[in-house]
């Protein structure tokens, strides 16, 4: 009897142990509960990535037709090569697609909602950039070289794989309209060996540029994704076309190239047609317009070296230059018909009076004074004489006792006439040479080549000013 109670006593304690120790070892095995969620067993992750790695097989994609849902949002535009025609730019890649082989039932795996699994060890669509030139991860630097970026899997088998990458596609660039041109590039998105019948492709309706930066040099117009599908080698393929398009921010080549083009061009002008260079020393003013010539053509060739070598179209900011140089030859050479008129006028030569009207001058006549003499005057034996202004008068004969006092007034108004003009012969600086030049002025063709001056030298400023204005209109 004292033996029975005391297996009683045995049995009742070790049940009441093995009842605690079983209760310890619940505990252990699950984490702490949360108030969003069921508790999750410790150590299921890793029974689950077993579970799902035994299950997959990563060189077999999925049964029947996948439906991959792919975005990629645009972080930033890393530069555009018009030499190279590519475009760079820095973008986040987000792919979904559902493989049955790697679903679970959460309740068996201690309620495990998500898992992560490195993108090497299971089957991943072969997506790539059809018109791709290099691509590379981010992971290449040495800041990032550490980082992965494992997919992420629901119990349903869906899978999102996404990473941020840098791609360099190729663009074809259209600089007929440079400095202010619009580009567009476009990456085109498609498997490389299954067709539509096995990956079809969607893409996301909304496209965030919340984490997009501005480029310098580039302003974002718009980004838009077209679903489209092609043949290729006898296989339809499915594919998704990302178009960017973007427009070229031209300050700097306003304020660096065409200022600066505009501004030796209008001096070049003025130094060809102002007024203070109808002078014999006009010739040096070629020189001007050859070096603005030279200047524009420097350049030219600094724009060229930019812009792709194109055949079929010529660039607005070079087709703006050769404009410049064309009209600053055009000067140099209207220059010298300015000189020739006014060298015709140095000469003494005098235009026709219709030759001033046209130009809006009026002609200057000179007063000429009638002289009358007697015909038994000592100073002609004619009885006519002609006038200093054509006219011809008859003089009435007198006695020679009537002409002796004559003579004596006329030498003695002789003398005093020819005092005066000792006098005003003397008071004449030769040395002066602007009375020098305004006595030349007073010349017809010398007051035409002034005129066509200003007329050329208006005209030849409007042809240089109306470019540019348009140019920084359109900017």
């Amino acid at each position: 009897m004292l033996v029975s109670l005391l297996l009683i006593n045995v049995c009742a304690a070790w049940d009441s142990g093995s009842t605690s120790a079983s209760v310890e070892l619940t505990s252990a095995n699950y984490a702490e509960s949360n108030d969003d969620g069921p508790q999750v067993v410790a150590g299921s992750s890793k029974k689950l990535t077993e579970y799902l790695l035994s299950r997959h097989n990563l060189n077999a994609p999925p049964d029947g037709l996948l439906d991959l849902h792919y975005e990629m949002e645009l972080v930033h535009i890393l530069g555009i090569d018009e030499l190279k025609q590519t475009m760079t730019v820095l973008v986040y890649v987000d792919e979904k697609w559902t493989d049955p082989s790697l679903s679970w039932d959460p309740a068996l795996f201690g309620n495990i909602s998500k898992t992560w699994i490195p993108l090497s060890k299971i089957w991943v669509p072969d997506i790539i950039i059809f018109n791709m030139v290099r691509a590379s991860r981010l992971q290449r630097e040495d800041l990032l070289s550490a980082v992965r970026a494992p997919a992420l899997i629901y119990p349903n088998g869906t899978v999102e794989a996404s990473h941020p990458a840098v791609y360099t596609v190729s663009c074809e660039i259209n600089i007929k309209r440079f400095p202010l041109d619009d580009q567009r590039c476009a990456l085109e998105i498609a498997s490389w060996t299954y067709g539509k019948e096995k990956i079809r492709l969607h893409a996301h309706t909304e496209h965030s540029l919340e984490h997009y930066t501005d480029n310098e040099e580039w302003r974002l117009l718009k980004v838009s994704v077209v679903e489209d599908e092609y043949e290729h080698e006898g296989i339809n393929v499915s594919e998704l076309r990302y178009d960017v398009s973007v427009k070229r921010r031209p300050l700097f080549y306003m304020v660096t190239l065409t200022f600066p083009s505009y501004v030796m061009c209008a001096i070049s002008v003025v130094g060809l047609f102002a007024r203070f260079s109808t002078t014999g020393e006009r010739e040096e003013r070629f020189t001007l317009g050859v070096t603005a010539i030279l200047t524009m053509a420097v350049l030219s060739l600094v724009v060229s070296e930019k812009v792709p070598h194109s055949s079929t179209h010529v660039p607005l900011l070079v087709a703006y230059f050769l404009f410049n140089m064309i009209s600053v030859s055009v000067a140099a050479m209207t220059t010298g018909i300015v000189m020739k008129v006014h060298r015709m006028g140095r000469h003494g030569k005098e235009p026709e009076e219709w030759l001033l009207r046209l130009f809006c001058l009026r002609p200057l006549k000179i007063r000429q004074g009638i002289y009358t003499v007697n015909a038994d005057s000592p100073f002609h034996s004619s009885s006519y004489l002609k006038g200093l202004n054509g006219e011809l008068r008859k003089c009435e004969s007198q006695p020679v006792s009537e002409k002796i006092p004559v003579l004596e007034s006329y030498i003695h108004k002789l003398a005093r006439t020819c005092e005066n003009i000792q006098d005003e012969i003397d008071d004449i600086d030769v040395d002066d040479p602007t009375a020098f030049r305004r006595r030349r002025e007073a010349n017809g063709y010398v007051r035409i080549s002034e005129r066509l001056d200003l007329i050329f030298m208006t005209f030849f400023i409007t042809l240089v000013t109306i470019p540019v204005i348009v140019l920084f209109y359109l900017s």
